[in-house]
C-alpha cells in the first residue's frame, strides 16, 4: 500500500482534490451559486485533466490516430459545453482512477517477473579474498560464496559441501545437497557452510542472466490476440465517434431541433464506447501469465507461446534425460544359486573401481547401498569391449560380457561377474524414471492430450518398458535424430487444425525437433545455447511435471483473454444500445466503463493461476 501511494502520489493528490471541488460544485449548483459552482466545477476539470488532454493532443499531432485519451477528452469537453459540468469532471475523474490501477496492477506483475535482476550479484569474491566485478571474472578462476551469499557466476562446486536454494532459477522449492562437482547457477542463495565455485561460464553467458534477458523479450512476440485488439482500437474508436457525430446531429433535425438532448446521449456513448478495457487487459492477462509461469520455474518465450501451447493435443517426448534420468542406475541384481547381493555387488566394484566407465560409476553408486567399502585388486586388465579382471583376496574376479565372465546362456543383465571361473550372477543397467514422470503423463491425460508419445533412440526393447511404465500412448525406439524430426514433421503435418503439437527433449541433441514442433520445450537446459535459441518454453529445472504445468497455465491465461474480451464487448455494446437510447444517464455510462475495465484487468491479473 505504501508503495502505491509513494508512486502514484501525484495522480492521487490530482483526484482527491479535483472530486472535492467537484463535490463542492455540485453543493453551491445547488445553493443557487452559479459563478462559485462553475468556477469550482472549471478547475476540478483542470486539475484532472490537463495531462490527459495535451497527452491527448500530442497522439493526434504525431499521427499516431484517436486514442481513448482523445475519447475522453471529446467526451469531457462535450459535457461542458452542453453545462453538465459534473460529468465533464467525473468523465476524467474515473479515468485516472482506472489508469492508476492499471499501473499497480502491470507493475507488481512486471516486479515479479523481473525479480531475477536483483538477485544477481554483480560482484563476487575470489578465493584469494579479492572483489572484483563479475563481469571481469574469467572462466576457470575459483570464487568463494559465504552463507546468505548468492552466487554470482554459474560453475562447479569444489573443495567444499553446502546447500543452496536455487528456487528463484528452477522453481525448486527445498535447498540442495552440493558438493565437488555439483553445478551450480548464479542467483542461487547459499544456504550454509561457506562453497568454492569454479567459474565455468561468464556473466553475460549465466543462467540468470539468460532467464533475465528472455523475459524482458518475452511480451515482444505478439499473438493473434494482441494484433487483432490493436486493429480493432485503430478503427473502433474513429467509428464511434462519427457514429456519435451522426446520433449528435441527424436525429435532431426529426425531433424538434433538440440538440441538447441528443448531444447529450451522443457523449454518454463515447463516455461508455473507450476500448481501455480491452486495449489494456488482453496484454496485461499474458504478461501476468508468463509472470506466474516464471514463478513457478517456466519460462515462456512470449504470449504467442502461450496461444499455441494452450491449444496443444499432442506432446511427444525424448526419453532419456526427459522421461528418465540422464545417467545410468543398477536397476535389478541377479545371483546365480548359492551367492549374496552382497559378495556379488562387493566383486563387481574391485574390479570396476578403477575405471570411469558409466556402468561402473553406477554400481560402485549402488554398492553404497549396501555399505560396501570400496577396495583395490592387482593386476588389473583391460580386455576392450569385453570387460576387466583384476586379483582380489576372493580370487580372480572378471566382470563384463556373457562369454569373458563364463555365464551360462540364459543369463540376463549388463554386467557379468564371475570369481575364479565360477559364475556369481548380473547386473542390470537401465535409465531410472524420474520422480515426476508418471504424474506427468497422468496430468496431461487429464489436461485431454489426446496422444502422449515417446521417441528414442534407445533399444526398442527399453523404450517399451518406459512407455508402459507411464502409460504412453505410443512410443518408437531406435531413432536416428533425422528420423525423430521426420515423425514431428509428420506430427505437425497431420495435426488437426485447432490442435498444435509440443515435442520435449533435453535441449541438446534433440534441438532440430523442438525446433520444428509447434511448440518446442527444452528440460532443465539453461546452459544450452540451442536449448535457449530453439525452444519456446524452457522448463529451468529437470522436473517432468511442470510440461502439464506450463500447458495448464497456457490455457488458463487464455481463458482470462477471452473472458476480457468477450465481456467487455458485451457489456459495451448493451451499454451502447441504451445510451443511444437515452436510457442511460452519462454518469452510469461512465461508472460503467471504469467497472469493466476494473474486472477486465482483474480477471487479467488473475492470468494462469489456479
Amino acid at each position: 500500500m505504501k508503495n502505491i501511494l509513494s508512486e502514484h502520489k501525484i495522480g492521487i493528490i490530482r483526484i482527491v482534490a479535483s472530486v472535492v471541488l467537484a463535490i463542492l460544485g455540485l453543493v453551491f449548483e445547488g445553493l443557487d451559486n452559479i459563478t462559485i459552482s462553475t468556477l469550482a466545477f472549471f478547475v476540478s476539470y483542470i486539475i484532472i485533466g490537463y495531462e490527459i488532454i495535451f497527452s491527448a493532443i500530442k497522439e493526434a499531432l504525431r499521427g499516431e490516430g484517436i486514442s481513448e485519451k482523445m475519447l475522453m477528452t471529446v467526451t469531457s469537453i462535450g459535457a461542458f459545453l452542453i453545462m453538465e459540468f459534473f460529468e465533464g469532471c467525473a468523465v476524467l475523474i474515473l479515468y485516472t482512477v482506472g489508469e492508476i490501477f492499471e499501473d499497480v496492477a502491470a507493475d507488481a506483475s512486471k516486479r515479479s517477473l523481473e525479480a531475477l535482476i536483483d538477485i544477481r550479484p554483480d560482484k563476487a569474491r575470489l578465493r584469494s579474498g579479492e572483489v572484483k566485478e563479475a563481469s571481469l571474472i574469467g572462466i576457470g578462476e575459483i570464487i568463494e560464496v559465504r552463507s546468505g551469499e548468492r552466487i554470482a557466476l554459474d560453475g562447479n562446486v569444489v573443495d567444499s559441501v553446502g546447500s543452496i536454494d536455487a528456487s528463484v532459477i528452477t522453481g525448486e522449492s527445498t535447498p540442495v545437497t552440493v558438493r565437488n562437482g555439483s553445478e551450480v547457477l548464479a542467483g542461487s542463495l547459499n544456504c550454509e557452510s561457506i562453497i568454492y565455485v569454479k567459474v565455468k561460464r561468464e556473466a553475460d553467458k549465466s543462467a540468470a542472466q539468460r532467464i533475465i534477458d528472455l523475459s524482458k523479450n518475452a511480451l515482444e512476440r505478439k499473438t493473434k490476440s494482441e494484433k487483432f485488439i490493436k486493429v480493432f482500437a485503430k478503427f473502433y474508436t474513429p467509428i464511434v465517434i462519427l457514429l456519435a457525430l451522426f446520433i449528435a446531429v441527424i436525429p435532431p433535425l426529426f425531433d424538434g431541433y433538440d440538440f441538447g438532448s441528443w448531444i447529450y446521449k451522443a457523449l454518454s456513448m463515447l463516455a461508455i464506447s473507450c476500448p481501455c478495457a480491452i486495449v489494456i487487459s488482453v496484454p496485461l492477462a499474458y504478461f501476468c501469465g508468463i509472470g506466474y509461469a516464471s514463478r513457478k520455474g517456466i519460462l515462456i518465450k512470449g504470449s504467442s507461446v502461450i496461444d499455441k501451447l494452450a491449444k496443444v493435443d499432442t506432446v511427444a517426448f525424448d526419453k532419456t534425460g526427459t522421461i528418465t534420468r540422464a545417467e545410468l542406475n543398477v536397476t535389478k541384481i541377479e545371483t546365480a544359486p548359492g551367492y549374496e547381493k552382497v559378495y556379488l555387488m562387493t566383486c563387481a566394484c574391485i574390479a570396476e573401481c578403477k575405471s570411469n566407465h558409466p556402468i561402473a560409476v553406477s554400481i560402485i553408486e549402488e554398492s553404497k547401498k549396501f555399505n560396501i567399502i570400496a577396495e583395490n585388486g592387482e593386476n588389473y586388465h583391460e580386455t576392450v569391449g569385453e570387460g576387466i579382471e583384476c586379483d582380489s583376496r576372493y580370487g580372480h574376479i572378471k566382470a563384463g560380457k556373457k562369454e569373458f565372465a563364463n555365464a551360462p546362456k540364459e543369463a540376463h543383465g549388463n554386467i557379468h561377474v564371475s570369481v575364479d571361473g565360477k559364475y556369481i550372477g548380473s547386473i542390470l543397467m537401465g535409465d531410472e524414471l524420474k520422480p515426476n514422470a508418471k504424474i506427468a503423463f497422468e496430468q496431461l491425460a487429464n489436461l485431454n492430450i489426446n496422444k502422449k508419445i515417446i521417441l528414442s533412440g534407445d533399444k526398442k526393447s527399453k523404450v517399451r518398458s518406459i512407455a508402459k511404465s507411464v502409460l504412453a500412448d505410443d512410443y518408437y525406439g531406435e531413432l536416428l535424430p533425422e528420423k525423430k524430426l521426420e515423425m514431428i514433421k509428420a506430427l505437425v503435418d497431420k495435426k488437426d487444425k485447432k490442435g498444435t503439437v509440443a515435442y520435449c527433449g533435453d535441449g541438446i541433441n534433440d534441438t532440430p525437433s523442438v525446433a520444428a514442433a509447434d511448440v518446442g520445450i527444452a528440460m532443465g537446459a539453461l546452459g544450452s545455447d540451442s536449448a535457449v535459441e530453439l525452444s519456446d518454453v524452457v522448463v529451468m529445472d529437470d522436473d517432468i511435471a511442470k510440461v502439464p504445468l506450463s500447458i495448464k497455465i497456457a490455457k488458463r491465461t487464455k481463458r482470462s483473454v477471452i473472458g476480457c474480451i468477450v465481456m467487455s464487448i458485451l457489456i459495451k455494446a448493451v451499454m451502447l444500445v441504451l445510451s443511444a437510447l437515452g436510457l442511460v444517464p452519462m454518469i452510469a455510462a461512465i461508472i460503467s466503463d471504469v467497472g469493466i475495465l476494473v474486472v477486465a484487468i482483474a480477471i487479467a491479473f488473475l492470468a494462469g493461476r489456479f
